[in-house]
């Protein structure tokens, strides 16, 4: 009895060192100088086992922001997710003929060829270039060896159920190019039908704008509230180097480098943010939009929903989205953006992404609403207080990141944002913005 009692404070001694010994280990993280960088993570040695499958669909990310069903007797709007990806599923599925491009005279013009009474508009906030959506959506739309086709950007997409065409709508060169459908739309009509869409009444007001449609009342929507956390940045290393298995680390700085060759990557813990550089073959054409999804799209759900919103030269955004609005932050949380640029070797690109550690995690149950003026309203009152018509670019919804001090918390607050010359903002940011720049 004496006996099993020693052992017994043996093994209990034993055990509150091997605890002290693991804590060390996983708060402590010693590591030496130029180092091989290596994580014991269930999660890093899973992300290495990862299955294709398992990474965000080109389908997913591409998706238009909105969809706008017009009828004779109502016009409607909605950016359900599940609507926009059942209504690209059925337009992949459809068959047609050949495109046909047309080009207008002005503005009015084209308003005029392409206006329709009963159909659906799936609007992106930026240009996106027809050859892509063919390529994402995977379209039965020839469009091979045809110049102007594969040069041809749109922001709308109109399917048109009157005349039964689909057409791509670029409203700033008076574009747009249209193929007959030969298949059924009744599978189109039955998703716009559906109890589980969110609809919303807009209007539309040619003296502001020949080809948005907006709210012409208020809306209440939902304010949202996260508990937030810091994703580990493994995620972002396993998804953006070339070879995540031999990395090398220098914890010299108040950063972390983690780099190989001509791939970089630093981590600032203060502010979370991650800069990562690289270089990417030239060995096939050079496409931003494939190129930059091939990093995106590793990520897999880590973040949420991740979609593309606008692109500016060779610099690709792309945003969490929250409800299907896009969520904007004045430190860059929950945006992922993504930049080529020449080297001076002529076989290769270098590409930038910026990102951020932090991410909404654990809702917290809330019922809280926010009002949000018209769309009208604010179109109205941005070329009241001076803004250029010219480099208003678009006008959506989205969510605004508010870091709650202290405790943790994110609040997702609706609100109304503008692309304006080269960069979003709040709408109004720019209004007090152009006030000020006018007194």
């Amino acid at each position: 009895m004496k006996f099993s009692k020693y052992f017994l404070w043996i093994g209990l001694a034993l055990m509150i060192i091997l605890s002290f010994y693991l804590s060390y280990l996983i708060w402590a993280n010693p590591t030496i100088e130029g180092q091989t960088l290596v994580e014991e993570t269930e999660e890093s040695q899973a992300h290495d086992e990862e299955e294709e499958e398992d990474y965000i669909a080109a389908e997913d990310v591409f998706l238009p922001i909105k969809a706008v069903y017009k009828t004779e007797d109502q016009i409607q709007a909605s950016n359900t997710e599940n609507l926009l990806e059942d209504l690209q599923a059925d337009i992949s599925q459809a068959s047609f003929n050949s495109l046909n491009v047309q080009s207008y005279d002005s503005t009015k013009q084209l308003v005029q060829q392409t206006r329709m009474s009963d159909g659906i508009e799936m609007d992106y906030a930026s240009s996106f270039p027809l050859e892509k959506y063919i390529d994402f959506f995977n379209l039965a739309l020839a469009n091979e060896g045809n110049e102007e086709i594969n040069s041809l950007t749109f922001q709308l997409v109109q399917i048109d159920f009157t005349e039964e065409k689909i057409r791509f709508i670029n409203k700033d060169e008076q574009l747009s190019a249209e193929a007959d459908i030969q298949s059924s739309l009744d599978g189109i009509k039955n998703i716009l039908n559906e109890d589980s869409v969110d609809w919303y009444d807009v209007v539309q007001d040619e003296r502001l704008d020949y080809f948005e449609y907006f709210n012409d009342q208020p809306v209440k929507l939902k304010k949202f509230s996260y508990i937030a956390s810091s994703r580990p940045y493994t995620v972002f290393r396993d998804s953006f180097f070339t070879n995540p298995d031999n990395l090398r680390s220098n914890d010299d700085t108040d950063n972390l480098n983690i780099y190989d060759g001509s791939e970089s990557m630093v981590i600032e813990p203060d502010n979370q943010r991650v800069d990562f550089q690289g270089n990417t073959s030239e060995e096939e054409e050079f496409d931003p939009y494939t190129d930059s999804y091939q990093y995106i799209r590793k990520l897999g759900t880590n973040y949420g929903s991740i979609r593309f919103l606008d692109s500016m030269q060779n610099t690709l955004d792309y945003h969490i989205f929250v409800e299907g609005f896009p969520v904007f932050s004045d430190t860059e949380e929950g945006k992922f953006s993504v930049e080529f640029s020449d080297t001076s070797q002529e076989d290769q690109r270098s590409v930038e992404i910026q990102a951020n550690l932090n991410m909404i995690q654990v809702p917290i149950p809330s019922d809280s609403e926010i009002e949000v003026p018209s769309g009208k309203e604010v179109l109205e009152d941005l070329y009241y207080t001076g803004a250029d018509p010219e480099k208003l670019h678009s006008l959506v919804v989205g969510y605004s990141w508010e870091n709650i001090e202290d405790t943790g918390v994110v609040d997702l607050e609706p609100a109304w944002y503008v692309q304006y010359g080269n960069s979003w903002h709040k709408s109004e940011d720019l209004m007090q913005q152009l006030q000020e720049s006018e007194e």
